[in-house]
């Protein structure tokens, strides 16, 4: 390689400038409140609060033509079927007065957290839900105007460090034993995808962690309200960027799980938040300066020759754009509601019960239907991909979308503007007993097909955008 070619050397970040604002609300639920999300669970109301809920939002704008879009994270667990996320995100539209396609909503999904769906009023702590459904969409709406009124010029940057907190969770033990628990051999997806955003002072005013990983620290023994282990990470992160609100973006984790899961204790919670948190800001701490590249500079003669490189201005990218992805997935066989109603009369094992319920959820959602649309949402931030999928799908979604894309940060996030529930490679339909199988509302080769689509239209984005 001769001195010319060294200089073409070039380390940078994915980067966007335009204008950004982030505000937060408090959305903690009442204690009392009907919140039990696990079939193993002996009580049914939470009865205190661990850490707090919230819900923020990003603001951003900027491209041409100008573009405003809505990042709007709730800590919150899942939409049970299509009409539950409707119902909230319709209220918020109408009292936010703005658009349907201006809107981007995003659960933690944590499973310390309180119910939602209103098939829940009649259950102990239910009386609960309706006036903190009111409560959600209220949040919702004061965030996303102040974030559109705190919006300034800024710059988010992105890099990626590592965490092995999150483990496989595909644990097959014989022929006729499947479990959802740590699988050590299983692969794993330890990618952290940190953002910053910085004010024109080089200020930082808001930081993003992409990662995934099930908020699934806590299980059926724990009563109280939570987010999770997230709840502590942003408040590591937080402690350490001057207060800058921290947004948890997360990943897609169909078949992550943290290290300590199921747990009771939310000792074990707080454990690895600080684990995720203390690695975001490791990535943190080694971005570089905003609107600048590290390139090669020099040769240095010393007892070895040295390589030199320097920092050099490097302007970030101003496009903004969002589009959607379209799939048609078939379905596969699921008892009718009939069936299921049939056996739910007989059912007297709650955790079975509990599955029952929430496949007739499913079943009356699909209704007569062969198969469903299923629509990714893809935002272009400068340099950066943030892909919404409304779905849980396998770490692999996320792994094989950077590979196809690898100048780019790519964000993937689980539940987005909706949920059809697990997207799970062909390979897996082969060990029919896992979990997120035997619940899947499609057939194999879902997840690649899903993968397929949602590449073709980054590829559209990246051509008619740079």
């Amino acid at each position: 390689m001769n001195e010319r070619n060294l200089k073409d050397l070039v380390i940078r970040q994915s980067e966007f400038k335009g204008e950004i604002g982030v505000a937060r609300a408090d959305i903690t639920p009442p204690p009392g409140i009907y919140a039990r999300s696990w079939g193993s669970a002996l009580h049914d109301a939470a009865e205190g609060i661990h850490r707090p809920l919230f819900v923020t939002c990003m603001f951003l704008r900027g491209g041409a033509p100008q573009t405003e879009l809505y990042l709007l994270c709730f800590d919150l667990g899942w939409w049970k079927d299509h009409a539950h996320e409707l119902e909230i995100r319709k209220a918020i539209l109408e009292k936010s007065g703005i658009r349907d396609d201006q809107l981007v909503t995003h659960m933690g999904h944590t499973h310390a957290g309180p119910a939602t769906h209103l098939q829940d009023v009649g259950r102990q702590g239910g009386h609960l839900i309706p006036p903190y459904r009111e409560r959600i969409v209220e949040g919702a709406v004061t965030v996303l105007k102040a974030a559109r009124a705190n919006a300034q010029s800024a710059v988010a940057s992105f890099t990626i460090g590592r965490c092995d907190l999150a483990r496989n969770r595909d644990l097959v033990l014989d022929s006729e034993t499947f479990l959802c628990g740590i699988n050590p051999d299983g692969p794993v997806d330890d990618t952290v995808l940190v953002g910053r955003v910085t004010d024109s002072k080089g200020k930082i005013i808001a930081t993003l962690v992409n990662y995934a990983c099930h908020p699934v620290s806590l299980g059926g023994g724990n009563k109280l309200i939570s987010p999770d282990y997230y709840g502590a990470m942003r408040e590591i992160v937080e402690r350490d960027t001057g207060g800058a609100p921290c947004l948890f973006l997360h990943g897609a984790s169909g078949d992550m799980t943290p290290l300590r899961s199921y747990d009771a204790d939310t000792a074990i919670a707080d454990q690895n938040g600080r684990q995720l948190g203390y690695a975001a800001l490791s990535a943190l701490t080694g971005m570089l300066p905003p609107e600048q590249e590290l390139a090669f500079d020099r040769i240095e003669d010393s007892g070895a020759r040295l390589g030199r490189w320097s920092l050099r201005p490097k302007p970030a990218s101003t496009m903004l754009a969002l589009t959607l992805s379209e799939t048609e997935l078939p379905y596969a066989e699921i008892p009718s509601e009939a069936e299921l109603l049939q056996q739910l009369e007989n059912c007297t094992d709650r955790p079975l019960k509990e599955r029952l319920e929430r496949r007739l959820l499913v079943r009356r959602d699909i209704g007569d239907a062969k198969g469903r649309p299923v629509h990714t949402t893809i935002l272009q931030i400068g340099d950066a991909f943030l892909v919404g999928a409304p779905a849980e799908p396998y770490s692999a979604f996320q792994k094989e979308l950077r590979s196809r894309f690898p100048g780019h940060a790519v964000m993937v996030l689980n539940i987005v503007n909706g949920n059809v529930g697990y997207l799970a490679p062909a390979a897996t339909y082969e060990k029919p007993g896992l979990y997120q199988i035997k619940i899947s509302r499609f057939r194999p080769g879902c997840m690649e097909q899903v993968i397929d689509a949602t590449a073709k239209s980054m590829a559209a984005l990246e051509e008619a955008h740079g």
